[in-house]
Formats: structure tokens, C-alpha cells, sequence
């Protein structure tokens, strides 16, 4: 029995990122001496086990069952003095053990992130991490990966690659399709490239292009010398279609549309507000409406006087007190300038100098794990989890609403919620009608559902994990470094919250000048105030003659906003068409997807697909996972997911384009990933 390969490119049982580095090695690049732990270790480990061959829920039992097994079982015999013997011929200081499956890195599959890969492994430490990238061929996702495109789960060859790991001084990836591409495509994730190495780089990729076809490539710079890692087909993005919304834009390239949290096209009002905050306020980047849709660059002016992360609890009740005594100084009406400067007051402080703080705090956390614990990296959504907030008090007083057993203590449990978040919105535009409003959404909200479970794993465990790999002087530093990021993860929540209260003020302010209008005839509707420009609505308000045909200018401006809602900017590219990736939260789930929309509810065992969701929605969403197309691992929906218990990736884009309503998918959120299952 053949424990262990060679890399071979004359070998085909090699598996594919194994076969790709034989290939490259065949045509003169650079590559890490290694070998190969053969199919034939893999079935030995498994044994008799059935792999399932399709997904349910008693599915992912037994795959949890079949990794345990792989995790256990003996070695076959002779392996570990066959690996040893192997380790020793290479003598590197650490390995990279990576997974290298059948037709992993094929066109039609390349499975890039679905499988495992291990780094700067130690010697001793070299088992443990085959048997880790074995499992990873029995994950839920790489299970529903395979069967998606008509391949049995844990097809031979489940091989694992395991060459000697090449630090460098930088890393990336580079890719070129002749045709496509008027030169190669590198993107560095760490350091950086000389000159001559770049040249030399986009050399080779160029010529692996000629006998491959579109290729990309993995690489290492090492003291200028290139060392090439993987070599898989490159799928180029289609080109940018031309949207009228870049119409007499030069420099488009810098812009960039903000669908995390404006993925509708804002109304007149709301433009208007973009624009006064953008002409009024520092806070790290230029805003601007092209073709209805926010967008956003980088501002190069210095932001204002920061302050330290351990002082931003402070600045902010500084902050919210001097916000809300303002607030309750300007009635239920305010006059319109007044509502504005309470606006402009507060956007610097939130959007320039606190949430800096708040990144930095995070920051702070992520380096003092990179340089003191490596392995506690994986933990940082448990460590941010389960955080008392304003979002965790939504989701309470979600839950007083859904246990109400009287109409009686509906409504009282109504007005409670109302009370705290009355002012905030579906959306982030003054035209939307905040809940206090329009508090019919609590109510389909908080009809059924089930409650979020207990996470798989407490902060205070996860801390305490990495406690374990500290040494006794640095716990103290430790406890403090993830206390200010805990604090940060409310105070996140917290500024949105306080945000929306200056909003809806300037909401008030415009109704009542809508009101005066409508009751003179210049309007329709009060609602037609949100569709005129902002700034002829202030020369009004401040005593200014109401210019001609009002109404007319209101549905102008109302048809621009429809029209724009059916011209949206062009989103990213979507993905290889049956998966979509993206930051998972942990956890899993499957279910049939349901496209969302804001203000309906969405039946709770949905996988809940959207372009992005508002921190203000998500209490009022049910559902057994959720995936957005917009934001990161420390965004809202992440945060709020994972107090929730709810499996979700986000950052997945394309998704809504990928997967039909009432398509059923497997979300597994502990890889990242969105699979269809049917």
C-alpha cells in the first residue's frame, strides 16, 4: 500500500493543487520540496463508513460523526515512520499542509476555500494537521460543493499536500487572460514586490497563460526570488458595464457604491443631506449621489482631533447627552435649520472621530492575537460575541413582543420597544417612515420564530483559550486589550442608534414644512416633500417664497428615484454559478431562500438572501440563516448573527443573483460559504 507520492506530474492520483505544483515545477518555476500523503491514508482512516450522498439534517450528524472518526482512528501502519522519514529528508523549520482533492482547481470546479489548508505547521505538529485537511473533505460545504455539480463527496484522490512553508518577505496572487487583460493582474496580501520581481512575475504568468490558458497563480518572494505555490484556471470578470450613473465621472475607478447600507437609491431629501454633511464634516471619505445611489471615496484631508480607544465610552455619553439635550429642546416639529445643525453637529463626531476609535480597538485585538496567541485568531467571533448593546436590548424587547399572550401585553411590549427605538427606520433615508410611525412592522415582526440558542462557545471560554496560550505577564494586557474591543462592539451598535435619532428629527422638520405646503396647495401629498432638492425646501422653511409648480418638481423628482431603482449600479461579480462565498459567522444551516425585502417578514426557517440588512431590521427578522451580499466579519449583520446563534456569511456578493427565491441551499458559515442543493 503507497502512503506517500511524489510530486509527480506524470502522476494522476496526485490530487489538484498537488498536480498543479507538479506542472509548474515541469516548466522551470520555483517551487517548495515536498510530497504527498496518497488517497490510500484517507480510506484506511475512514474504514467502512458510508460518505452520505445527499444533505439533510441527519446528514450533517453523520458527517460530524465521519470527521471525529478521521480525527481518532489509528495511523495505518508504517505511516508515521514513512512521514517521519519524509519530514526529515526535507529538514524544513515549519510545512504547509494543504488539501489537494480530486478535481479541486479543475475549470469547471476550482473549490477555491471550500477545503482546508494549514500554514507554518511544526514538525511535530504535522499529523494532527493531515488529519484536520482530511476532514475538511466531509465539511458540510465541501459535501454540498461536490454534489451541486454531480461529483460523489470525498471522490478519490483525497490527498493532501505537504511541502516545506516559505515564509518570504511578501505574497499573492497573480492572474492574466490574453484578451481579457491588457497586462497581469497582481494583487499582493503581504509585503511588498520589487520592481524587478513584479517584472519577472507578470513574465512567467504571461508564458503559463500561452500553454495553459487563463491562469492564476499563488507566489512567495523570497529576497526577490519568486517561489510559486499553486496554479489553477482564472475565470476573468466579465467587463464593467457601462451604467448611466458614471456619466461625465473621470475618475470613476476611485468610487465606490456604499450597498452595505444604502443598497435602494436615496430620495431628493436624502441627497441633499449627503451633500451638506460631505461639504460640513471630516470622517475619512467624500460622499456623493451618482445616478440615485450613494457612493463614497477616499478623502484625503486629516480627520479631526482623534481620541484613544480606551476613552471612546466616554466621548460618547459625552456625545449622546449633549445630543439628546439638544433633541429635547426642539419639539415634535423642529424648525428645519435647527434639525440640520443637530444633524451636522453629531455626523463629525460619530463618523470622524469615534468610530476611528472603535476600528482601532478591533485593530488592537487582531494584532495582539497575531503576535502573542496565532492559533486564538479563529476565536475572534466568539471573543466579540454576546456583547450587551443596544442591538442585544432590540432583540429583548423583539422577544417581550413575541411572548406577549394577551393584546393587551402585545402592546405594551410594543410601546416599550417604541419608546427606546421609535426614531429608527428600515432604511437609512429621511422618506422612509420610522417605526413610532408606522409600528406595523413590530407587529408582523413578532408573530412566531424562535428564539436564538446559546452560542457553541462562551467569550469568556474563548478568552480563556487564549489565556492558555499566553504566558503569565501578558494576561493582564490581554484582559484589557479585549475588554475595549468588547466595549467597542456595543459602542458600534450604539452611535447607529444615536445617528437615527438625528435623522428623524430632520424628518419631523421636513413634515412640517411639507404640512405648511400641503395645506396652502403647493403639494399633494406631505410625503412629496422627501422628492424636491433640499436646499429650495430650506430657502422655504426659512421664510422664502414657495417657487412654481411645487408638485410638479416633486414628481419629477419622484419618477428619477422609480427610474433609479430600475438602473442600479453594476454589482461585482457573482460567483462560479451554483456557490457563492464570502466571512462566515459559524454554524449551519439549510433551507430554502427567500429574497428580501424590507418590511416583510420572511417565514423562520428561510435562508434569508439580501443585499445587505440594517441593524434596525434585524430584530425584526426570522429566519434559520441569513447571507448578505455586503459587509465584513466585525459588520452589523455579523454582530448581530452571532448573538443570535444564526448561521450567516456575509460579503457573499452576487448572492441574490445566484440563488432563486425558494432555491434550497446549505449555508455552512463556519467555511464561508452558500452552496445550492438543488
Amino acid at each position: 500500500m503507497s502512503f506517500l507520492l511524489d510530486i509527480d506530474a506524470a502522476a494522476g492520483d496526485l490530487g489538484g493543487k498537488a498536480r498543479s505544483l507538479a506542472l509548474l515545477a515541469a516548466q522551470s518555476c520555483a517551487t517548495p520540496p515536498g510530497f504527498v500523503v496518497a488517497d490510500t491514508v484517507f480510506r484506511a482512516l475512514l474504514g467502512a463508513a458510508e460518505i452520505p450522498t445527499r444533505l439533510d439534517q441527519g446528514a450533517l450528524v453523520s458527517l460530524d460523526e465521519l470527521r471525529v472518526r478521521i480525527l481518532r482512528a489509528q495511523w495505518p501502519a508504517g505511516f508515521r515512520d514513512a512521514l517521519r522519514a519524509r519530514l526529515q529528508g526535507i529538514a524544513a523549520r515549519s510545512y504547509a499542509v494543504r488539501s489537494s482533492f480530486a478535481g479541486e482547481d479543475a475549470p469547471s470546479a476550482l473549490a477555491a476555500g471550500v477545503f482546508e489548508s494549514r500554514v507554518d505547521v511544526a514538525p511535530d505538529a504535522v499529523e494532527t494537521a493531515i488529519r484536520q485537511v482530511l476532514c475538511s473533505a466531509l465539511g458540510p460545504g465541501a459535501v454540498a460543493y461536490a454534489l451541486a455539480r454531480g461529483q460523489a463527496p470525498a471522490a478519490s484522490p483525497v490527498a493532501v499536500l505537504v511541502h516545506a512553508y516559505v515564509a518570504g518577505d511578501a505574497e499573492g496572487s497573480a492572474a492574466f487572460a490574453r484578451g481579457r487583460m491588457a497586462a497581469p493582474l497582481i494583487e499582493l496580501r503581504r509585503g511588498a514586490l520589487a520592481p524587478e520581481a513584479a517584472a519577472a512575475l507578470a513574465a512567467r504568468l504571461a508564458e503559463l497563460e500561452a500553454s495553459r490558458g487563463p491562469t492564476e497563480i499563488e507566489w512567495v518572494a523570497v529576497d526577490r526570488r519568486l517561489v510559486y505555490l499553486q496554479a489553477r484556471p482564472f475565470s476573468p470578470p466579465a467587463p464593467v458595464a457601462e451604467w448611466s450613473g458614471f456619466q461625465d465621472l473621470d475618475d470613476r475607478e476611485a468610487w465606490r457604491w456604499d450597498m452595505a447600507h444604502n443598497p435602494l437609491p436615496l430620495s431628493p431629501a436624502q441627497a441633499g443631506l449627503v451633500e451638506l454633511v460631505d461639504a460640513r464634516a471630516v470622517v475619512g471619505i467624500r460622499q456623493r449621489v451618482l445616478g440615485g445611489y450613494l457612493f463614497y471615496r477616499r478623502d484625503v484631508r486629516p480627520l479631526p482631533p482623534g481620541i484613544a480607544c480606551e476613552a471612546a465610552a466616554a466621548y460618547f455619553a459625552s456625545l449622546r447627552a449633549r445630543v439628546q439635550a439638544r433633541l429635547a429642546g426642539l419639539g415634535p416639529r423642529p424648525a428645519l435649520e435647527d434639525a440640520l445643525a443637530l444633524f451636522v453637529s453629531a455626523y463629525e463626531p460619530i463618523f470622524g472621530v469615534l468610530q476611528p476609535a472603535l476600528r482601532e480597538a478591533q485593530r488592537r485585538l487582531r494584532a495582539f492575537l497575531e503576535a502573542h496567541a496565532k492559533a486564538g485568531i479563529g476565536l475572534l467571533p466568539a471573543l466579540r460575541a454576546s456583547v450587551p448593546s443596544v442591538a442585544s436590548e432590540r432583540l429583548l424587547r423583539m422577544a417581550a413582543i413575541r411572548a406577549a399572550a394577551t393584546d393587551a401585553e402585545r402592546e405594551r411590549a410594543c410601546s416599550a420597544y417604541l419608546l427606546r427605538f421609535g426614531d429608527e427606520a428600515a432604511m437609512w433615508d429621511v422618506c422612509a417612515k420610522t417605526f413610532a410611525e408606522d409600528p406595523s412592522a413590530l407587529a408582523a415582526g413578532g408573530r412566531g420564530g424562535a428564539t436564538a440558542g446559546p452560542a457553541a462557545l462562551s467569550w469568556q471560554q474563548a478568552s480563556a483559550e487564549v489565556e492558555a496560550m499566553l504566558a503569565a505577564d501578558l494576561r493582564p494586557e490581554w484582559r484589557k486589550v479585549l475588554e475595549v474591543a468588547r466595549e467597542a462592539c456595543a459602542l458600534g451598535e450604539a452611535d447607529d442608534w444615536l445617528y437615527a435619532r438625528t435623522q428623524a428629527a430632520v424628518r419631523r422638520a421636513l413634515l412640517g414644512v411639507g404640512e405648511r405646503l400641503c395645506a396652502c396647495g403647493g403639494l399633494a401629498c406631505v410625503d412629496d416633500i422627501f422628492f424636491l432638492p433640499l436646499a429650495p425646501v430650506r430657502e422655504i422653511a426659512s421664510g422664502h417664497a414657495a417657487p412654481p409648480d411645487l408638485r410638479g418638481r416633486a414628481d419629477q423628482g419622484r419618477r428619477a428615484w422609480e427610474k433609479a431603482r430600475a438602473d442600479p449600479p453594476p454589482l461585482p461579480e457573482a460567483g462560479d454559478g451554483r456557490a457563492v462565498r464570502g466571512a462566515g459567522t459559524g454554524g449551519r444551516a439549510i433551507g430554502r431562500v427567500v429574497h428580501h425585502r424590507p418590511g416583510e417578514a420572511s417565514p423562520p426557517d428561510a435562508v434569508l438572501v439580501a443585499p445587505s440588512l440594517l441593524p434596525t431590521e434585524l430584530p425584526l427578522v426570522e429566519a434559520a440563516a441569513i447571507v448578505s451580499e455586503t459587509g465584513g466579519p466585525l459588520d452589523h449583520v455579523a454582530a448581530q448573527a452571532r448573538e443570535r446563534g444564526l448561521a450567516c456569511v456575509v460579503g457573499a456578493a452576487g448572492a441574490s443573483a445566484v440563488f432563486a427565491e425558494g432555491e434550497l441551499v446549505l449555508v455552512d458559515a463556519d467555511r464561508g460559504l452558500v452552496v445550492a442543493l438543488t
